[in-house]
């Protein structure tokens, strides 16, 4: 009896380790084998060894939302423009008259207060004025220092030029006369009439220019390279630096070959989904700039692509006319319409419906071994599911 009963303990442990071993073995091998063997179904492919194939799923696949990208570059246009600076006399300061003594008892200097726009802007500052009175040496100081200090003759001396060195925002002209030494019962004196001090001032606001384009959330999520294009007509010897900058990051900075086409590239990094603002800028001459776009290049679309595996004895059966196989897509139910094509093994049907389910026959596209099914949305599309399904004919 003591036997007997080892030998049952032997094989329940043996059993045991059996079981254990396949066990961990099922948990070793891939996720898709272990549904084979659990469930009888990869989920994807079914592989039929013997007897027949009817109500078989070849294939099934969870696919999501999937769109169309409508458009594998981005062409943006941006409008002609001009650049140039223009400069025009200004007057900066007017004084119909006065005047300057020195004598024993008469000691009248003369001070002329005046402002100056910003020292970029500003060129060619003149003192222009006439005098109807002249006796002595004529002094004129500018923010203290001498500009001019001698003897006038005639009634319109040539106008005197102010250095930009010597300007500041707020400056003053301070005029004085000479004294008459030993000469105590006279007194020098001039009569300044008609004082002006004009200068050429710059207007820049035609120097710059900023233009707006629009990147798309999809074309952003897509993009791959980016570069931009320009057609400066110009004098290479008359033009400053042009400086382009693409939402306020410098992008270009240089003289460009005048009259041809520039193109630069920079990386998609510079470009924001929604509004970018490009701007040009320059300090000398006269551009016109047309021919100007932001182009980028996507990265190629690629359609979701399901594969299955047709074995000898159902595709047999297949042949035989004993079953026939069927797509089927199952999309959310919603009312929009639903646009895509299926490419079977390089065989195209086409759907458009508002139905939340798609059914169509493909028996003559099923090939033995290796088969596709390639999604080509045209429209954004909710697939729950994608089958591949064999169905038993009936005989008749």
């Amino acid at each position: 009896m003591t036997k007997r009963g080892q030998g049952g303990i032997n094989a329940a442990i043996l059993v045991a380790i059996i079981f254990g071993l396949i066990l961990l073995y099922i948990l070793a091998i891939p996720q898709k084998d272990r549904d084979v063997i659990l469930d009888g179904n990869s989920g994807t492919t079914t592989i039929v060894s013997s007897g027949s194939s009817a109500n078989t799923t070849l294939l099934k696949e969870a696919v999501g939302t999937i769109e169309d990208r409508d458009l594998d570059k981005g062409e943006h246009d941006i409008p002609s423009f001009t650049l140039f600076q223009t400069a025009g006399a200004k007057v900066l300061k007017k004084v119909p008259s006065f005047q300057v003594r020195n004598g024993i008892f008469d000691f009248s200097p003369r001070e002329v207060r005046f402002s100056t726009p910003d020292a970029s802007l500003t060129s060619n500052v003149l003192l222009s004025f006439s005098v109807s009175k002249a006796q002595g040496t004529l002094i004129i100081k500018l923010n203290g220092n001498n500009i001019f200090e001698g003897g006038l003759e005639g009634s319109a001396p040539q106008p005197i030029s102010l250095s930009k060195e010597d300007l500041k925002d707020e400056n003053v002209l301070e005029f004085s006369v000479s004294g008459v030494g030993w000469k105590f019962w006279t007194t020098n004196q001039y009569q300044v009439d008609e004082f002006l001090i004009t200068a050429d001032i710059s207007d820049k606001s035609r120097q710059s220019s900023r233009s707006v384009f629009f990147v798309s959330r999809k074309e952003f999520d897509n993009l791959e390279t980016s570069s931009f294009r320009f057609n400066p007509e110009c004098s290479p010897s008359n033009v400053g630096i042009l400086d382009v900058q693409l939402n306020s990051r410098p992008l270009f900075s240089g003289v460009p070959d005048c009259g041809t086409v520039n193109k630069v590239e920079f990386p998609p990094t510079l470009l924001e989904p929604g509004e970018n603002v490009i701007g040009f800028t320059t300090t000398k001459g006269t551009y016109l700039i047309d021919q100007v776009q932001v182009k980028t290049e996507l990265v190629k679309e690629v359609f979701p692509i399901f594969y299955f595996d047709v074995n000898e004895t159902v595709f047999s059966d297949i042949t035989n006319k004993t079953v026939d196989a069927s797509v089927e897509l199952d999309f959310v139910d919603d009312d929009n319409t639903k646009r895509l094509d299926l490419n079977i093994n390089g065989h195209l049907t086409n759907v458009d419906q508002k139905k939340p389910t798609f059914s169509r026959k493909i028996t003559s596209w099923i090939e033995e071994g290796n088969n596709y099914i390639e999604i080509r949305p045209k429209t954004r599309v909710n697939i729950v599911e994608l089958r591949v399904i064999l169905e038993e004919i009936e005989e008749e």
